[in-house]
């Protein structure tokens, strides 16, 4: 069974929080959001995929090797599309 745990999670999220804190007040203001928490939610909802594909996919030392990355990123693009994804 493959290992359904990111070996590098500690990194990721400190990429999303990076990320987040640069964006957050223009997000806001642009989507009329008053609230930090509800602006970060959103942010994630809208572009937690975005930030999920670009770490995993480019940017993750273990991308090449990783079921997970390639599990994730093919749910994500199958469901775009409408089809179900495989990963054989």
């Amino acid at each position: 069974m493959a290992d359904q745990q990111c070996a590098h999670l500690a990194e990721f999220l400190k990429c999303e929080v990076d990320i987040i804190e640069r964006h957050l007040a223009r997000h806001k203001w642009y989507n009329k959001i008053p609230g930090e928490a509800e602006g970060i939610a959103d942010f994630v909802k809208k572009y937690g995929w975005l930030m999920r594909e670009l770490y995993c996919g480019y940017t993750c030392p273990d991308r090449s090797t990783c079921n997970l990355c390639v599990t994730v990123n093919l749910q994500h693009a199958s469901s775009d599309i409408g089809i179900e994804a495989t990963t054989e």
